[in-house]
Order: C-alpha cells, then sequence, then structure tokens
C-alpha cells in the first residue's frame, strides 16, 4: 500500500443518541472542534466520550464524523475494471501494465480467498457465477512490438494517445474469447471467425456469450454478435445499420440492450497529422445523436432509440431511459414488449435512471438551478420527490434496496459514495480512507444483489498520480466496533500530533517573519484584484479579455514594486497570434541562483469569466506578491501568471521551455489552483502535491498562521505543475479546492464572481505565503546521496554539498538514531539491508531543509545513489 498519510471525513449531519445534559455538550463540542479544523482536541473528546461509561452509545454517532461506519475489506491495491457476479458469490479485476493484463478471481465470502487468474481482460460472470468469459491475446509479434512502443511513449501526450490506439485495435483483432469454468478451470475459445471483437456479456444461460463486432475495413456499421461451444461462427443478432458497443442482457433473457457510440468504436489508429487527429480534419460520418437499441431475443429485432443512459430492472422486464423532445427532456419506462410511458417532462437535464428492487419505483439525477440533485419517482409518473439537497453534483444514484439508495457526490475527479435512507432520510458517508487530511478519491462502485455489500474501486491513499488503485469490499450488514474507532482515533490524534508539533518546531525560526508578512494580505484587496479581472469575461486566449488581464497582471505587479516582463509565445489559437505569461522576480539575497516559483493560470474557458478557475488563485497570488514585494528571502522567487492553461498547459509549459534553455535551478514550485468556492461553512482546501515535505509544510502554514483547513491529495496531473514535474521530478507543492473540483460551476458559464468566498482566497494567499518564506529560507532537499562502501555492519554514505551558502551542517536519520555532522558524509555503524538513512541540511539559523533524502541499504551491494 502507498503510504497514507491523514483525512477529513466530510462534516454530516448528526443524529445524536439521547445523552445527559454534560454528554450532549461534550459530543457537541467535539463536533464543533472537528467542523472547525481543530482536529487534536475533536480527537482527545471523542476518545474521552468513547471511554466513559455511556461511550458504546456514541459509536456510529463519532464513527460516522471521523471516517467509516462501515467494515471495509481492502480486495488489492493495484486493481482496476472490478465486477461482481450476478450470484454475489465472485469479485474479478484487472491489473498489470495495459500490454499484459491479468484478470484475477476473489471469493466475496470470509477472507477473501483467490480463486483464479487468467492472462486477460474484460471478463464478464454468467448468471450463475460458475462461468466467465474474458478476452485472451495470442503471442504475436506484432501485439509485442506494439505493446513496447506503448511502454516507451512518454506518461502523457499525443505520443501516447497514439501507441495506445494502435496497441488497442490490435488488440480486437487478435483477442479470443475464451469460456472458463470457474469450478473446474476448463477453458473452451469460442469461434470469432476474424472479427474485431470488444465488451463482452453473458446471456441468461451458461454458454451464450454477446460481443460487439465488427469485419476489418468496415468504416460504417458493426454488430453485435451471440457466440458458445456449439456454433461453428458467431450469429449477428442486431439488424440495423451503424455503430453498436456495450452489450448488457436483461435478467429476464428477453432482451439485449447496447449503445450507439458517437464515433466508430474499432476505427484503426490513425498517424499524427492524418484526418481525424488533432493535427488534421475529422472526416467520416459526423457524431450521431445520441441513441441506444434494444434487441428482442426471440425475433432478433432491432429497436434504436432516440436516447441515453437505459437501464434494465433486476428482473429484466423494464427499460428505463432518458430522452429529449425539442427543449424538453423525457424520463421514460416501458415493459419489454410493452409500449414506452412517459414519466416526467421537464426543462431540467436528468440523466441516470435506475429501477426500485421491485420495479415500483425509480431514482436519477436532475438538474437543479447549476447542479444535479438526486430525485425519486413512482413507476406510474406519479409522486416525484427530491432526495438530495448538496451544493455539490449528486450523481448516479441506484437502489440498494428498497429502503436504501446508493449515490454519488462531487466531479469525477474526486466523487464520494453516500447511502440515503428513504425511510429515515438520513444520509451515510460509505467509503472513507479513516484519516484526518488525507482525500480518497471514488471512481466506480458495484452492489451485491441483496445490496449488503459495494465494491469500490479508489484511490484510497490520495495518491491519484500513480497508476494503481485499490479494489476494497464495503459491507453494510457489518459495523465498526468501539475498539476499532478507539485504535483509529488513536492513531488519528498521534499523526495530527506530529504534524502540527513538527511544524511549529520547522517554523520557528521564521514565525515572526512570517506573522509579519501574513497580517498585510487583505480580503478588501483581493476582491478588488477579482473584480477586475472577473470585467474582462472570458481570459481564454481567444478572447479579448485575455490580453486585457494580462495588463492588468503587469501593471499590479508593477505596482508592488516589481519589474515585470510578458513571456510572449505565437499560438495560432490566440487572438492575435499570440499570448503571454506575466512573470515577475523577488531576488534571493543570499543564494539569489536557487529559485522557487509559485504560480496560477488566469486564462478561463470560452464560455465564462473563470471566477474560480482561476481568477481565484490569480488574485491569491498577486496578494502574496504584494505582501512579499518589502521581503526579499534567501533564496528567489518568481511569481508567474500562466496563459493558456485551459488551452493544454500553453503557458506553463512555454516557461519550463525556456527554464530550460536558460540553465533555471527551479528546486521548488507552488501551483494554485481553483482555490475560492466553499461548499459550506468551513475555510478548507485540498494541498496538491508530490513532494511530501512540501506538503507537510504547508499544512504547517495553514494551520499556525491562518484560518485554512487543510486536506491533501498526492495530485498534480492536468495542472500548470504537470509541466514542471515532467522535468524537475518531484517538488511540487500548491493548493486546489476541496473537494477536489467539487465547484458544481466548474468550467461553465456560472462560474460567476458571487460563488467566492473572498476570505477563502485570503486564507489560501496567507497560506502560500507563510510557505514561501520557509522554503525560500532554507535548504533545499539534498542531492547524490550514495551508499559508498558497506560490509554488512557498518556504512558509508556521502551526499553533494548543499549549494546554499549559509548550510552549517546536515542531520542524518537510521533506525533510532539521529545524528548531526559537519561534512556531507556518514559512517553508520549498525547498519543492515533495509535500513532506511535519511538525510537534510541545517542552515545557519537553524532552519530546517524542508525534505529529507532517503536511502534504503540494499541487500546485494554496489554504489548506489538518491
Amino acid at each position: 500500500m502507498k503510504k497514507t498519510i491523514l483525512f477529513l471525513a466530510i462534516s454530516i449531519s448528526l443524529i445524536i443518541p439521547q445523552a445527559s445534559g454534560q454528554e450532549s455538550a461534550d459530543i457537541r463540542g467535539a463536533n464543533e472542534a472537528w467542523s472547525d479544523g481543530k482536529y487534536i482536541f475533536a480527537l482527545q473528546s471523542y476518545l474521552r466520550i468513547l471511554r466513559s461509561p455511556d461511550g458504546d452509545r456514541f459509536v456510529e454517532t463519532i464513527a460516522k464524523q471521523t471516517g467509516e461506519v462501515f467494515y471495509t475489506d481492502e480486495i488489492t491495491t493495484d486493481g482496476r475494471a472490478p465486477q461482481l457476479s450476478p450470484d454475489g458469490r465472485l469479485i474479478a479485476f484487472e491489473a498489470g501494465n495495459p500490454s499484459n493484463v491479468v484478470t484475477r478471481i476473489f471469493r466475496m465470502d470470509a477472507g477473501h480467498a483467490q480463486a483464479g487468474e487468467v492472462q486477460g481482460y474484460g471478463a464478464a460472470f454468467s448468471r450463475t457465477g460458475r462461468m466467465m468469459a474474458y478476452l485472451r491475446l495470442p503471442a504475436r509479434d506484432e501485439l509485442k512490438k506494439a505493446s513496447a512502443a506503448l511502454d516507451s511513449a512518454p506518461a502523457q501526450g499525443v505520443g501516447r494517445l497514439i501507441a495506445m490506439q494502435a496497441l488497442n485495435y490490435l488488440q480486437m483483432k487478435y483477442a479470443e474469447i475464451v469460456l472458463r469454468d470457474l469450478l473446474s478451470g476448463q477453458e473452451t475459445v469460442l469461434k470469432t471467425g476474424d472479427l474485431l471483437k470488444s465488451t463482452l456479456a453473458f446471456g441468461i444461460d451458461d454458454q451464450t456469450v454477446y460481443f460487439a463486432g465488427a469485419r476489418q475495413g468496415d468504416a460504417t456499421r458493426n454488430d453485435i454478435y451471440a457466440v458458445n461451444v456449439a456454433m461453428n461462427e458467431p450469429a449477428s443478432v442486431t439488424d440495423a445499420d451503424g455503430f453498436k458497443t456495450s452489450p448488457q442482457v436483461g435478467a429476464s433473457g428477453k432482451a439485449l440492450i447496447f449503445i450507439v457510440p458517437r464515433t466508430n468504436p474499432f476505427a484503426p489508429p490513425r498517424q499524427p497529422g492524418a484526418a481525424g487527429t488533432a493535427a488534421g480534419p475529422q472526416r467520416g460520418p459526423q457524431a450521431a445523436p445520441s441513441k441506444f437499441g434494444i434487441v428482442d431475443l426471440t425475433a432478433r429485432k432491432t429497436t434504436v432509440i432516440e436516447g441515453t443512459a437505459p437501464a434494465f430492472s433486476s428482473d429484466g422486464g423494464e427499460i428505463a431511459w432518458v430522452a429529449r423532445s425539442g427543449r424538453e427532456n423525457h424520463l421514460i419506462a416501458m415493459s419489454i414488449g410493452g409500449e414506452a410511458a412517459v414519466l416526467l417532462k421537464t426543462d431540467d437535464r436528468i440523466d441516470a435512471p435506475s429501477f426500485s428492487p421491485d420495479a415500483n419505483r425509480l431514482v436519477y439525477q436532475r438538474i437543479v438551478r447549476d447542479d444535479w440533485e438526486i430525485f425519486l419517482i413512482d413507476r406510474d409518473g406519479r409522486n416525484e420527490s427530491r432526495l438530495s439537497r448538496e451544493i455539490q453534483h449528486d450523481i448516479l444514484p441506484r437502489f440498494l434496496t428498497g429502503d436504501l439508495v446508493l449515490g454519488m457526490i462531487g466531479e469525477p475527479r474526486h466523487r464520494r459514495s453516500y447511502i440515503y435512507n428513504l425511510k429515515t432520510n438520513a444520509r451515510t458517508q460509505l467509503f472513507h480512507n479513516n484519516t484526518v487530511r488525507t482525500i480518497s478519491p471514488e471512481y466506480a462502485w458495484m452492489a451485491s444483489p441483496d445490496g449488503s455489500k459495494v465494491l469500490i474501486m479508489a484511490d484510497r491513499d490520495g495518491d491519484t498520480v500513480s497508476t494503481e488503485r485499490g479494489i476494497y469490499l464495503v459491507q453494510l450488514d457489518r459495523k465498526v466496533t468501539k475498539e476499532q474507532l478507539i485504535s483509529r482515533l488513536e492513531r488519528n490524534l498521534a499523526a495530527e500530533t506530529s504534524l502540527i508539533r513538527e511544524g511549529e518546531r520547522m517554523f520557528a525560526p521564521v514565525a515572526s517573519r512570517v506573522r509579519s508578512v501574513v497580517e498585510q494580505i487583505s480580503t478588501s484587496r483581493i476582491y478588488d484584484y477579482e473584480k477586475a479581472l472577473f470585467d474582462f469575461d472570458s481570459k481564454h486566449i481567444t478572447r479579448p479579455g485575455n490580453a486585457k488581464a494580462a495588463e492588468y497582471l503587469f501593471n499590479a505587479y508593477k505596482s508592488f514594486g516589481y519589474e515585470p516582463a510578458y513571456q510572449c509565445f505565437e499560438n495560432r489559437l490566440a487572438l492575435g497570434g499570440k499570448t503571454c505569461n506575466v512573470v515577475a522576480t523577488l531576488r534571493g539575497t543570499e543564494n539569489p541562483e536557487l529559485i522557487y516559483i509559485v504560480g496560477s493560470h488566469f486564462d478561463s474557458v470560452p464560455v465564462g469569466p473563470g471566477a474560480d478557475d482561476d481568477t481565484s488563485g490569480t488574485a491569491a497570488l498577486l496578494e502574496a506578491a504584494r505582501a512579499l514585494a518589502g521581503n526579499p528571502m534567501p533564496a528567489t522567487i518568481i511569481f508567474i501568471s500562466y496563459t493558456g492553461e485551459e488551452s493544454g498547459l500553453l503557458g506553463s509549459r512555454e516557461f519550463v521551455r525556456q527554464a530550460q534553455a536558460d540553465k533555471l535551478k527551479i528546486v521548488g514550485v507552488l501551483n494554485n489552483d481553483m482555490i475560492g468556492w466553499a461548499n459550506d461553512n468551513r475555510l478548507d482546501n485540498t494541498i496538491r502535491y508530490s513532494n511530501d515535505g512540501i506538503r507537510d509544510i504547508q499544512h504547517a502554514a495553514a494551520s499556525l498562521f491562518t484560518k485554512l483547513i487543510t486536506y491533501d491529495a498526492r495530485y498534480h496531473r492536468g495542472t500548470d505543475a504537470t509541466a514542471f514535474f515532467e522535468v524537475y521530478g518531484s517538488i511540487i507543492g500548491g493548493i486546489g479546492s476541496y473537494p477536489v473540483l467539487g465547484n458544481p460551476n466548474y468550467h461553465q458559464s456560472t462560474d460567476l464572481l458571487e460563488t467566492i468566498n473572498h476570505q477563502l482566497v485570503a486564507e489560501t494567499s496567507k497560506t502560500t505565503a507563510a510557505t514561501l518564506i520557509y522554503l525560500a529560507s532554507s535548504p533545499a532537499p539534498v542531492k547524490g546521496l550514495t551508499l559508498a562502501e558497506f560490509d554488512g555492519k557498518t556504512a558509508r554514505l556521502t551526499w553533494a554539498p548543499s549549494p546554499e551558502k549559509n548550510v552549517r551542517e546536515y542531520i542524518v536519520n537510521y533506525g533510532r538514531q539521529s545524528v548531526k555532522t559537519g561534512s556531507p558524509q556518514i559512517t553508520v555503524r549498525g547498519a543492515q539491508p533495509g535500513m532506511i538513512v535519511r538525510v537534510k541540511a541545517i542552515g545557519s539559523q537553524g532552519i530546517e531543509g524542508w525534505d529529507w533524502t532517503s536511502l534504503t541499504i540494499p541487500e546485494n551491494f554496489s554504489a548506489k545513489t538518491r
């Protein structure tokens, strides 16, 4: 498991058990402290309450506030594409890199023993759970070459996309459909001829597999096919033109539904600059209206319907979907073989209908003003009622039982699952990582047939950068015990206490200087910056507001006493053919060659002014720059207002390109993006980082010098920080919204100034300034840590001297020891394989470096450098 630090539990409405006046006051006080981010006091109070004679009565209340109520099993820390068998007995998921995928099968019962593993992907279970179909790749040179090309492609960008498309096409071309008996392990390759193939589904028997297939070279249509062991070739079950994918068979076996994609899912890969790529014009069939198909499996008749989000009832006898008629949106339901009935007509957008177990009700999502909410309606179209009232998006609802609905809150990069009890109207967070600070984004959910268990794919440790994601089984029929809860709170109390105390110790040499700077930061000034930028309307590179905003920023930096510069570059999409970053530099007094970057993008999407994304970050950057203008640090700080983030990180990539050409020594980077929207009474934001040391400095800066409550996630993809990470490595910190991208106005015309909490922006600006003061006053991580000698008992380590002029010594941690040395080397006696040695520099004022450099002593020694 990747390293987990701390986590936030979302503050939710709690039902406090009947208690004495003092007990009620104690729990209320603890809850208020938690809401205010005073976690140490809150955790101490919760522990005291739980250990009291009546502590058992408060277990569920405190569990809800601090993490999970239900028991959660970790199935794996590296899995994707989770599946539950229809009988609820088996779990399957994929693992490995895209060119070498394995599917692992585990049992749902106690212990979750592994039941098998196959070399393949795209698994589908039969109704009984006895059989499994999957796609297996044969050994072919073409596939090996395509896999090697993908493995060597850049982590992101057009090159990787092209390599992935090439491999995907070859996989569809050469994949075999394998039918596996999960009891005996016997396998049979089904005969599919030379069809391209993808997306499998089982019929109601244990033998028939349906799949989306296409004939090579047919650019106009494909079909859904059925195949089983007795067939010499697959049979098409669809008789309609166009493209088809994602077959699903209803539990009754009478009907199959499929999705009509907007483009050909079997199209061969195109080369850079060819038609259909970003470098060339789009040709071929235009994107079709949203459609799906229903196949009568008895009559083999296909009906294509204008609509989206089709869903079967649990018995397969009903289908619901959403359709549009003029300006109206319709919620429609139909019995198999019957007539479609419109249950709801509304001008609001609706989506994701799902039936109750008895098919007498439906749950769905509906836009109310600016965000999605969850609604219920009877099968006959009566008694519509609203289930959720949350400022964030409430989406993807589905019934677990007749009385419980599972729903998600948030944007795709940070969703959290909740259970709604229709009898009590209570909402409970389903999944959590049981820490105080680290967020836990979720990506996929599947419920067992009886609704007692939910399988979840998530980054439980908050690491959204690595490719690994965990698979977890939440058991709704098993709640955490008091002993488990106390253990959770004790761990969190120890971690939180260590975080705050270590922050106090490290900031002590510069605390007075930090306070003198952050007290200058003004909410009124921040609002003035926001209003001026907001009035330029859209600041997209194709809009006049982009150049106007750049000029405003240039003049603002100049008014603070800087000598700002435009960093302009050509872009064919930009209005006038070019667009510009704005750069201001606070030159260092002792180590001016060492540079810390702090930036925010000032452009917006074309449709709106981007008050949160990212005028909020820009305003915080300006105010931090103003407060620091008369306070130069030992190292240099460069403030950057990036252009073109919404057009592909154009400004940050241009800055990095020029920084490389100029051989700038960039040692740390902060990037703030979307920091002004608050979803409740809390002034909270998320530290989005790659470097653990910067993360902890930012937590300490917020806790010690501001009212900001901070959480964290290892997160930088799609932000301007990515441009720096790709070149300079793990030196990233910065702040973004909590929940991450939870703002329902994200990339909408409704991202307006009236939705911004200006004090939240000010507190984030203070945190940024405080962080910069520490980073630019302390030594950067040491370089070149090397195990020079090791005889099995004694190790000698060396490292490069720190470039900062004020470094007086180094601190070295190993085992339980901590020693200091005045030279860049140390001899460690009693060393042994597996021991971790950590080194950081200490400045002349006792200011410690902001992160450790670590090395693990290996089993087999050879000179090893970090």
